[in-house]
């Protein structure tokens, strides 16, 4: 199957099989990593922007989204525990100040937009997970109250308070038919421009989940697994290595998730903790434009992330407004756009990247190591159900390219068209 800026998902028919000749990209024999899934992130504004066209478009959109067969195969979904960047406006889920019990505590206004927007593949998806990210604490619970960064006040107290907030997001949305199976600290601790947002240090994260988050987590019966992120800085050291050396804050997470320029971060953590998930929580890239020269880039992110050990991939925004803005003013790429004017949702070149990665592709295939010339640009995985293996390649390029493929003892010739995605199927 191959995709091109005027044709996507054709068919181009069986490789074809060449003689000896300078071999391009080969199996090296190596079975990596378990993969998970790629998943995707729900949000006010994508349900406002999907809310806004007719019943029978945004029934055709949901489909391409989430159907097995025909779309994305999506395993995951991510949804924010208060507002984000991609929220109609700033809001927390218990406003009231120093209501250290929760007793305030409301997910009143999720109800309108984000748990509709997850009832949709919870109830298409066999065994969707959903992982809750947090953008910011509760403005009374920062030193500098507000939406914008700042920290959370470090007091004992108030910790435990903070670990009560997750809590109650938890059981709230279970009781309402959603339950979350993953619970992240912070979005981009490290960042300080985030709006909402919040700072945390390697050594505030550590002392967060070893002292509250995860102690109160294991006396709750089915409580979500605790994953560290998602962290943004590229220094190892300044976070992930913090949390993960030491043992008391370890046993309590399952995993560690990074943000877009993570790669480097996945794939040292990999090396050193070879036992734990690895998420890639923001695989797209972009400025609203959507172009295919921007696909490209989230090919290579992708590839990156699968090629240093990633479990999970998850794109950042499934469905965003035509010409919209989020809360910091930027324009945001997305998998699907929504034209309120002219009543449509169409899917972007990040959807096609996306699809070429996931959509043949099983739940718990195995990766498989490649090398050569084109292996930087490529993917592959072991289906164990059909023993089928899938190869994800892109063209970047310009000019059409013929890439050799060694496959045990056979060449096969792969014709790749100029910026193309492909997947084949062996």
């Amino acid at each position: 199957m191959a995709s091109t800026p005027t044709r996507v998902w054709k068919s181009l028919g069986r490789p074809m099989a060449t003689r000896k000749c300078e071999v391009g990209l080969r199996f090296d024999g190596t079975m990596e990593q378990l993969w998970e899934g790629f998943g995707g992130g729900v949000s006010e504004m994508g349900w406002e922007a999907l809310s806004s066209v007719r019943a029978a478009e945004r029934a055709r959109a949901l489909n391409t989204l989430f159907n097995h067969d025909e779309g994305c195969h999506l395993q995951y979904m991510r949804v924010p525990v208060g507002a984000s960047t991609l929220a109609l406006g700033d809001y927390c889920l218990d406003d009231t100040p120093n209501d250290l019990t929760m007793k305030q505590f409301s997910i009143a206004r999720d109800k309108d937009r984000l748990i509709p927007f997850l009832r949709v593949p919870l109830l298409r998806i066999r065994r969707c997970k959903v992982i809750a990210s947090p953008w910011s604490p509760p403005a009374w619970m920062k030193e500098q109250a507000g939406q914008d960064c700042g920290r959370i006040i470090w007091n004992p107290m108030m910790l435990e308070a903070y670990a009560l907030y997750l809590l109650r997001f938890v059981e709230e949305y279970r009781q309402v038919g959603v339950p979350i199976n993953h619970v992240m600290i912070q979005n981009e601790p490290g960042s300080g421009d985030r709006r909402p947002g919040c700072l945390w240090t390697g050594g505030q994260l550590r002392d967060f989940i070893r002292n509250h988050l995860g102690p109160l987590f294991s006396r709750k019966r089915g409580a979500p697994k605790i994953w560290l992120g998602a962290l943004d800085s590229p220094d190892y050291s300044a976070q992930a290595v913090t949390v993960l050396n030491d043992p008391k804050a370890l046993q309590f997470l399952a995993g560690v998730a990074c943000q877009k320029g993570g790669e480097e971060i996945l794939a040292r953590i990999h090396k050193m903790f070879p036992d734990i998930q690895l998420m890639h929580s923001d695989c797209g890239v972009g400025d609203g434009q959507n172009t295919w020269e921007q696909a490209h880039a989230t090919f290579g992110t992708v590839q990156r992330a699968i090629a240093s050990g990633a479990n999970t991939c998850l794109y950042d925004n499934l469905i965003f407004p035509a010409n919209g803005r989020d809360l910091e003013g930027r324009g945001r790429n997305s998998l699907m756009v929504a034209d309120r004017a002219g009543g449509t949702v169409v899917a972007t070149p990040d959807y096609h990247v996306i699809r070429h990665f996931s959509g043949l592709v099983d739940r718990y295939a195995v990766r498989l190591g490649l090398e050569g010339a084109w292996a930087c640009h490529a993917a592959a995985f072991y289906n164990e159900a059909d023993e089928s293996r899938v190869l994800v390649i892109q063209n970047p390029d310009p000019e059409d390219r013929r890439v050799v493929l060694e496959d045990r003892d056979r060449l096969l010739a792969l014709p790749l068209s100029a910026h193309s995605f492909n997947t084949i199927v062996l």
